[in-house]
């Protein structure tokens, strides 16, 4: 069994973290931990006993990171026997503040840069160096990295790195004497698609290193791309394709140059896979291949995002790298999506293949043995680690997934009675791990990693099926150039081999023993209970505290007289903070009770009503260091604190219609960050909106201060200029907001309506034009259009111009009332009339449209 030992080992960190890797890195006979946060990595020294010690500021960086790091891998990649560490990046979808869109989809050359660490670290201190510039694996580090994958496959000594990457091409850097130069397309393993994970294994037993990726397989990707409506280029079809095919396996050619051989080898199908990497699991020296699959699952789910993602999204992307509103408001929506009731992609089961010996006159491949291998769960597996832990000589599995059970010890069954050898090397002149060491076992080859497939370390130690041999002769290429040559080494045991030594140090494996299978049961739908905040969260309004707020919506509660507790039904804009407090959007239920302070914000959400000691007892803890306890009632601690994104608040009560309301929100952002541009840039538009046009005018200016390219915020800083009679300055700025982003149809009909107000009718024309051929139904353009033509004396021009926008904007009341008041100057009231008719049919609830109507009706 296992046991929990993470407290006492001081690794137990409560920091949102991607993965980790152990590895001697002082070649001091300790295994050290480097853990990877979303926010950078951390090093852990172990002292011997049992205790990790984090080293601060280990790692010293030349860039600053612009994204969340993934996966990570090690390698001596300068080979002077210390293990070197190269770091992934993406950029995920936090909010619309923080999130960059991959442009375009088929091949985004806009991701965070990724970082090679060289290891400068010594027996009493020391850290990690940035080289990636220096190293030359700047090139091309521009993509959405999620794993890396370091191998000597070309069998110079060096080892070289691939990286996979979603949205486009993956990297292979070659490795000259420690420099890199990205040989991906030369060698023909670009595999352009959403690149997930990679893995080096020798499936076809010829001694050299083939490649294994895992992509993405769906059927309503492969249906829609082939469909003739399809908007992307015809040109990239074969592009568009390759991000919907499923997994890519090339075979190495030995001359620097690979071979597609997924198809032959059947191996493609892997649906939305992660992690993925080949191990001889059953011992008859061949590796089989696991693929852990499955994006989002929702027990409660409406529907499968799988298809929307590729017509709203993939479908809108542009084919170059340019502004495209389209594809970004299908991002923000898909994103929006899967945190309340709908799944993308679910039940994609676990893809497991074997190559067994083919029958005689047939050629050797993978089939799908998923079903009968007891691995096809569908839990949204995101990773795996291949390792032996009943000692009995076979690799087990441990799986990890984002369903509950999010962690399955899975025991192998297939490999047991067969002859199996297990050999730990221990380097000398090479790093002590022997990571990236060339193990042959009668001629089966592995290497040993640390750092493979996605977020996954396996074993170090390799393990070779024998077949029916009764010995081993083993062949090591270590990392310094060494070669060792064993000879009779028997299976059953694990032999422990040291660099230039032929002594070697053998155990026999573990008897087999029985193992009771003890399923747990999982609890995949999430439920709302009490919770206090680590941090306290603004009320969208003023409210008086310290106390409680109690929102009910049927009958008033009983509450408790000497408590300070106010009830109320509450506003609807208080129905935007039920959905989106938590990161899962399922609205709170009512009544639903508030801990606030003085300072209207809350500190713990009730749900319902518990028993007046309680609320006594957390009122008092309001605001103590006992607070702090109580919102983390278990074991663990934060390196650093974190935080919530208030933007993700401000932006969904103003994209609700309360822009009032997401100003506390906004505003909490910007205290925290004074360089967050885009919440500054909320904050003007509100203000604006609101004819607190000084303050919008400073606030816009100073997001232009933070990002001068920001077409919105010249914009803005346009109808702010123009609407304090600086026509100058907001022909200035509407100009600029055009040379970003020429088809900012806001500048264009900004732009037109301060040629309007200085009489320069033919370039106000223009600019009403030009807005409306960057967005057919601008309203506002439509509308300024038309009374344009009223103002020129073109009356037929400006009844044509209103009919149009109705068309396009059939929503907007302005261009019905304006075309009914022309009608009405032109005498022709019989057309008004039917102008308001139509407008009354959409909106009956219009008092001030029935009104005219009634009024035209009267005379």
């Amino acid at each position: 069994s296992f046991e929990d030992i993470t407290e006492r080992t001081g690794l137990g960190i409560l920091d949102d973290t991607t993965s980790a890797l152990f590895l001697d890195l002082r070649n001091s006979g300790r295994q050290d931990a480097v853990v990877l946060r979303g926010s950078g990595p951390l090093l852990f020294l172990n002292d011997g006993q049992g205790k990790f010690t984090l080293v601060e500021s280990a790692f010293r960086f030349q860039t600053l990171p612009q994204g969340s790091f993934t996966g990570m891998a090690a390698a001596d990649y300068d080979r002077d026997g210390r293990l070197d560490l190269y770091l992934c990046c993406y950029v995920y979808f936090q909010s619309e503040d923080q999130y960059r869109y991959p442009i375009p989809y088929h091949d985004a050359r806009n991701g965070p840069p990724n970082f090679l660490f060289r290891n400068r670290l010594t027996a009493d201190g020391g850290f990690f160096e940035e080289v990636t510039e220096a190293a030359g694996m700047n090139q091309n580090n521009d993509r959405f990295s999620f794993a890396p994958a370091w191998c000597d496959f070309d069998g110079d000594g060096w080892p070289d790195l691939y990286v996979a990457n979603d949205f486009g091409r993956n990297n292979l850097y070659r490795n000259r004497a420690g420099k890199f130069r990205d040989e991906a397309a030369q060698a023909g393993v670009e595999d352009i698609g959403p690149g997930m994970s990679a893995s080096w294994v020798d499936y076809d037993g010829d001694g050299r290193a083939d490649l294994y990726v895992s992509n993405m397989w769906t059927a309503p990707g492969q249906r829609i791309v082939k469909d003739p409506a399809f908007p992307p280029a015809k040109e990239l079809q074969e592009e568009y394709r390759r991000h919907t095919k499923g997994n890519s396996l090339y075979r190495n050619r030995g001359d620097g140059t690979f071979e597609e051989t997924g198809p032959s080898e059947g191996v493609e199908m892997g649906r939305w896979a992660w992690s993925s990497d080949a191990f001889d699991f059953d011992n008859d020296g061949s590796p089989e291949i696991y693929v852990t699959c499955g994006m989002l699952s929702q027990p409660r789910s409406k529907q499968d995002l799988r298809s929307y993602f590729w017509r709203q999204v993939v479908a809108k992307s542009p084919v170059e790298m340019k502004p495209a509103p389209e594809y970004e408001n299908g991002w923000n929506a898909i994103n929006q999506l899967i945190r309340e009731d709908y799944s993308w992609c679910s039940g994609d089961a676990n893809v497991f293949y074997v190559r067994p010996k083919p029958v005689a006159g047939t050629p050797a491949r993978y089939y799908d043995f998923s079903g009968v291998s007891g691995l096809d769960f569908s839990d949204d597996s995101r990773s795996f680690a291949a390792v032996d832990f009943d000692g009995d000589g076979n690799l087990d599995i441990v799986l990890k997934s984002r369903q509950g059970p999010q962690v399955r010890a899975l025991r192998n069954e297939c490999g047991a009675g067969k002859r199996v050898i297990v050999l730990k090397l221990r380097g000398v002149q090479s790093n002590r791990d022997a990571i990236g060491a060339r193990v042959e076992v009668n001629g089966r080859v592995q290497w040993v990693t640390a750092g493979s497939g996605y977020l996954s370390q396996h074993t170090k130690d390799l393990h070779f099926g024998l077949g029916d041999a009764e010995h081993a002769r083993v062949r090591v290429v270590w990392p310094s150039g060494t070669r060792q040559e064993l000879a009779d080494l028997k299976p059953g045991f694990r032999h422990e081999i040291r660099e230039g030594s032929s002594d070697v140090v053998s155990h026999a494996l573990a008897s087999r023993v029985r193992m009771e299978s003890k399923p747990v049961r999982a609890e995949n739908d999430p439920q709302f209970a009490d919770t206090w905040f680590l941090e306290p969260v603004p009320l969208p309004d003023r409210r008086k505290g310290p106390g409680f707020l109690l929102l009910y919506s049927d009958a008033q509660p009983v509450v408790p007289p000497e408590l300070p507790i106010e009830t109320m039904k509450p506003a609807p804009y208080y129905d935007v903070l039920r959905k989106f407090l938590f990161e899962y959007r399922a609205e709170l239920p009512l009544p639903l009770l508030l801990l606030i302070d003085g300072q209207s914000r809350m500190h713990k959400v009730y749900r319902g009503l518990p028993a007046a000691a309680v609320l006594r007892s957390d009122l008092a803890a309001l605001g103590s260091a006992e607070q702090a306890r109580l919102a983390l009632p278990f074991a663990g601690r934060y390196v650093k604190e974190p935080h919530r994104s208030y933007f993700k608040l401000g932006a969904a009560f103003y994209l609700a219609g309360y822009p009032e309301q997401a100003l506390p929100y906004l505003e909490e952002v910007v205290r925290r960050d004074a360089s967050n541009s885009k919440a500054w840039e909320a904050i003007a538009r509100i203000e604006l909106d609101a004819g607190q046009v000084r303050a919008a005018s400073e606030h816009f200016q100073r997001v232009l201060a933070l990002k001068a390219d920001s077409s919105g915020a010249w914009t803005g800083s346009g109808e702010a200029y123009a609407k304090l009679g600086n026509t100058a300055e907001a022909e200035k700025a509407f100009h600029r907001a055009i040379e970003l982003n020429t088809r900012d149809s806001d500048a264009w009909n900004g732009l037109g309506l301060v040629y309007a107000s200085t009489n320069r009718t033919a370039e106000a024309k223009s600019a009403f034009q030009h807005a409306i051929e960057a967005h057919h139904d601008h309203a506002g353009a439509l509308n300024n259009l038309a009374v344009l033509y009223v103002k020129l004396g073109q009356p037929n021009d400006a009844l044509a111009a209103f009919e149009y926008g109705i068309g396009q904007a059939p929503d907007d009341r302005t261009l019905y009332m304006n075309l009914g008041r022309l009608y009405v100057s032109l005498n022709r009231r019989e057309q008004a009339r039917g102008v308001m008719q139509r407008w009354l049919e959409r909106n009956p609830s219009d008092a001030g449209a029935r009104n005219a109507l009634q009024e035209l009706d009267s005379r």
